[in-house]
């Protein structure tokens, strides 16, 4: 008697006390960013000193004790320990609001003009800035993201795998480099937003063919500019389906080519609302996923969550709802963006009856040897078919990226000519 007693005690004492966790902003403590390399970091090896090392873990969420902390986890996240049960899991760390950027974006962010046009879809007054430090509307926020700080030129590749819910890999591979005209360096952008060449270097079959996009500060005024290369053929042609919800080849089906870096061209297909500020857990100081290799890292139904840090991150929610008339695969999209670096963090997907069906999450790091907050990958799980893509993958199992390299590519690269020299 006296033992059913106790357990009857405690079970009131734990169902009182998991509904009664709150969070505030004093439990993410301050920003100290990190702008330069840690002692003993060496830019000449393939990974980077994890800062924050001799972290503890916090405590665990799993699919015993989720519902404890539902208010600081998406609909896509319980989704993901609902579906998943006990392989699912996250490890939730101290919150280190490490990320940080070159001191003359933050001069520049200052005194930022910047406005948008054209009901949002362009943007006038910046240059190699945070547009809208102060951000308002919701669109404020997919803007700073787009033009957040990353590098100047870059050069790099990565890896992109298919996992099925098997844990069976599929995988390929890309080179890329890009010209980034929203970089602190330059004084007139011309109106464009960037320029990148990508081109496959695996699977063989696949090999140099390329896609070449010119993007501008305004996808209505100036829509996107587009070009693949054939290796079958040898031959450049535009390609206007570079946009909206068309796939990406390589990921069968799990990702759409506005999805890549979290979102990506045009805004004019969906109303943007705007969904508050809150604490969420999220993938942050994701050091020791980036220092695995792949064949630990991916596992069946979604990647080895062990790897993963979550810390509690205040977000800014961003709403996209498929306009009247219009068409889009993926009708319903609520977006996180990390409220310090801009970085599109993570999003839930819904259906056109809004139930959802995908979750994207982007765990992201500082790199501080330029510095600069991006994301490692961008996994995306189907809810569907218990698939999963990770794509845009950065890791020590590829070379490091050249963010800023001492000699620029020339314009003269990013012309269907120079792409085609490039991509054979």
């Amino acid at each position: 008697m006296k033992q059913i007693i106790i357990l009857i005690t405690t079970l009131i004492f734990s169902y009182t006390f998991s509904y009664a966790i709150e969070f505030t902003d004093q439990d993410i403590g301050d920003r100290i960013p990190i702008k330069e390399p840690i002692l003993g970091y060496n830019s000449t090896s393939g990974g980077y000193l994890d800062p924050f090392s001799d972290d503890q873990i916090l405590f665990k969420i799993t699919s015993e004790n989720y519902l404890d902390y539902e208010k600081y986890l998406t609909p896509g996240q319980v989704k993901m320990f609902r579906d998943y049960g006990s392989t699912f899991f996250m490890n939730i760390y101290p919150s280190r609001r490490s990320c940080a950027v070159p001191d003359k974006v933050i001069e520049l962010s200052k005194n930022g003009n910047a406005k948008l046009t054209d009901g949002g879809e362009g943007i006038e007054g910046t240059v190699g800035s945070i547009p809208f430090p102060n951000a308002i509307e919701p669109l404020h926020h997919v803007w700073n993201h787009i033009l957040r700080y990353r590098g100047v030129d870059i050069e790099g590749g990565s890896p992109y795998y298919v996992v099925s819910y098997d844990g069976e890999k599929f995988n390929g591979a890309g080179k890329a480099i890009a010209k980034n005209y929203w970089n602190p360096f330059v004084s007139n952008n011309k109106g464009l937003q960037g320029k990148i060449m990508t081109k496959v270097t695996h699977p063989p079959r696949l090999a140099d063919a390329g896609v070449l996009v010119i993007e501008s500060l305004n996808a209505l005024a100036t829509p996107r500019r587009a070009w693949v290369y054939s290796p079958a053929n040898r031959r450049v042609r535009r390609a206007p389906d570079i946009a909206y919800d068309n796939y990406s080849g390589f990921s069968q089906g799990l990702t759409t080519i506005d999805s890549f870096d979290g979102f990506n061209g045009a805004k004019d297909r969906y109303n943007w609302n705007d969904g508050g500020t809150k604490l969420k857990f999220m993938p942050y100081n994701s050091y020791r996923f980036y220092n695995t290799n792949h064949e630990e890292a991916l596992t069946a139904l979604h990647v080895n969550q062990e790897y993963l840090r979550y810390e509690l991150v205040k977000v800014n929610i961003v709403n996209a709802d498929l306009k009247d008339g219009m068409r889009h695969i993926l009708p319903h999209r609520v977006m996180y963006f990390d409220n310090d670096s801009h970085n599109f963090i993570a999003e839930d997907i819904y259906d056109g009856e809004k139930n959802i069906m995908r979750y994207r999450e982007l765990p992201i790091m500082n790199f501080y040897d330029e510095p600069m907050c991006n994301a490692i990958h961008a996994a995306s799980y189907d809810f569907a078919t218990k698939r999963y893509l990770l794509n845009n993958v950065r890791s020590i199992d590829v070379p490091k990226i050249k963010w800023r390299l001492d000699k620029p590519h020339k314009e003269s690269m990013f012309t269907p000519e120079g792409f085609k020299r490039w991509a054979k």
